[in-house]
């Protein structure tokens, strides 16, 4: 009788120890890394000093751009919308001045823009 127990203990004690079967390729899915491009986005030096050039990437802001620096940034592969902005830092004439645009970004994609400011108007200017 203590071996029946024994094994019918032993026999529910495995099935429940075991992992859920999965369909092949599920835990690949679950597991894989989100494709990534690279986005350089660079800062004219005809954009005033004053200024501070917010990046931002689906409305949230990435980084800030100094006078005569560049930015480099890792997003998702898709379409994304871009967006820089001039912000007051000090006596920014320009500042709320602003530019957006979507992209597609294939995966392991590198795009340059450049934030240039002509005519009183702000914009992302493709690099190629």
């Amino acid at each position: 009788m203590r071996i029946l127990i024994l094994l019918v203990s032993l026999y529910f004690g495995l099935n429940l120890s075991q992992a859920e079967p999965q369909n092949p390729g599920e835990s690949a899915r679950q597991h894989a890394p989100k494709p990534m491009a690279q986005l350089i986005i660079d800062r004219d030096r005809q954009v005033p000093k004053a200024c501070t050039v917010e990046l931002l990437v689906e409305e949230k802001p990435v980084a800030q751009l100094p006078v005569g620096d560049s930015a480099s940034l890792e997003v998702p592969a898709g379409t994304l919308y871009l967006r820089a902005r001039l912000k007051p830092a000090g006596s920014c004439g320009a500042a709320g001045l602003a530019s957006g645009q979507s992209i597609l970004l294939e995966p392991g994609e590198t795009r340059r823009y450049l934030v240039m400011l002509d005519n009183d108007a702000l914009f992302l200017a493709p690099q190629l």
